[in-house]
């Protein structure tokens, strides 16, 4: 899943830069519409691998997840108060690869706590 997602974003990225560098919009258009895509593309595939997981899988994602989307809120909130008061903008991308990055670390540390992570 991770290598076809990055494919597919360097695809993005290389299409969005040869239509800003060239100026033509198709390319931009295509370059941006493939990047947009993305997270539906991970969506997609990640419904797809749990659908194939058994149960114990399921509820490991399930956990890893639900403790991904506790943290991401803390850190958005925290996020949002120092913006007010220190004057700074933090992009989406920031909140989305925090996410990611916790779920997969959470993930990791609770299967191997559990003996699984083979």
């Amino acid at each position: 899943m991770g290598w076809g997602g990055g494919g597919v974003a360097l695809l993005g990225a290389i299409a969005a830069a040869i239509g800003r560098a060239r100026n033509l919009p198709v390319f931009t258009g295509l370059g941006a519409g493939v990047l947009a895509a993305l997270p539906l593309f991970f969506a997609v595939m990640t419904v797809l691998s749990i659908r194939q997981m058994d149960e114990y899988g399921r509820q490991l994602h399930a956990r890893a997840a639900s403790i991904a989307f506790l943290v991401v809120m803390v850190l958005a909130g925290m996020l949002i108060s120092l913006e007010a008061m220190l004057d700074f903008h933090t992009p989406p991308w920031v909140l989305y690869l925090a996410g990611m990055t916790v779920w997969g670390v959470v993930g990791c540390t609770l299967a191997a706590r559990d003996g699984r992570g083979r």
